[in-house]
Formats: C-alpha cells, structure tokens, sequence
C-alpha cells in the first residue's frame, strides 16, 4: 500500500511520516461521506492486525481514563459528514464528526466520538508531530466544563517531562 497525502479536519498526514488514508470499504468510492485515516505502519503486520483488531473492537473508552496519563504510539480516525437541518429555516447543514481511537505502548485501544477531543488532539499532533512507537506523544485525558451548555467535554493535553 502506498501512503498518500490527505487531511482529516486540522490533522494532516503526510505520506513520509507513515500515515495512511484508507479506502473506506471494498470499493473505492469517490463521492464516499466517511474517510479512515491511521497513522501505523500499514506496511507491518502487527499493526494491520492492531488496527484491524480495534476497528473489530477497542479495549476501553477514553472517558473512562479522565486523568490518567498515556503514551500515544499511533491513532485511527473515522471521519464522517452528517447533515443536520434547521427546524426554522429548512436549511441542510453539513458537519464532520470524528470518531478517535488511540492507541498506547502496550497495544491497548481507546476509543472516543468527542469532537473536542479529536480537535485537541488535533492541535497536539500538529505541534507534536505524528506519534510513533519510536516517538511516542504522552497526553493527559481531562475534562473541562462546557458553559452554558451543563456538560463537559473531553480532551487531550500534552504532558511535558520536567526534563525537556
């Protein structure tokens, strides 16, 4: 499989730093509305069978670690447009959403469909650069309260070592 380059919301996955768009079924369909990105190595087994694994199932959901600390080594993400129309206006409005499934150093699957948390990760991997099992990115799981809205939302944020 060769990498191309493509963008997935504010993540861009450049083919020389091994990330990879996927067709989105059997077929490669053009006017598809989802779009799979991962950055494994889709050249190596143990990872094809990592991710395969976690499109199958993950091992845990992201909220369910708020506070904890993870070493990223690698990220699929299932982006897909959903129309939403205006109940005043008729108006059909198209949104992305994200589903997100990191992955750590022990090979364990977290999974999220926090828009708020693929932004932020988003943000990190653009700054950070794309995680690898050589160069892992170490984030946080936080909440933080949405106002006026009664609910918080998930994200990430980069853990700094004190030795960098």
């Amino acid at each position: 499989m060769e990498a191309k380059t493509s963008e997935a919301g504010l993540i861009t996955v450049p083919a020389k730093t091994n990330s990879y768009e996927l067709t989105s079924g059997v077929t490669s369909d053009e006017s598809s509305r989802t779009r799979k990105f991962t950055s494994l190595d889709m050249n190596d087994e143990a990872q094809q069978d990592l991710l395969l694994s976690a499109m199958e199932e993950v091992d845990t959901k992201l909220n369910e670690h708020i506070g904890e600390v993870i070493d990223v080594i690698g990220y699929y993400v299932v982006e897909h447009e959903v129309d939403t129309a205006n109940d005043e206006t008729g108006e059909v409005i198209t949104r992305k959403k994200h589903a997100l499934v990191l992955f750590d150093e022990n090979h364990k699957s977290y999974a999220t469909g926090s828009n708020a948390c693929f932004m932020s990760f988003s943000n990190i991997v653009s700054i950070k650069g794309i995680p690898t099992p050589e160069h892992p990115l170490r984030v946080q799981i936080i909440e933080t309260p949405a106002k006026e809205k009664g609910h918080n939302y998930l994200k990430l944020k980069p853990v700094v070592d004190k030795g960098e």
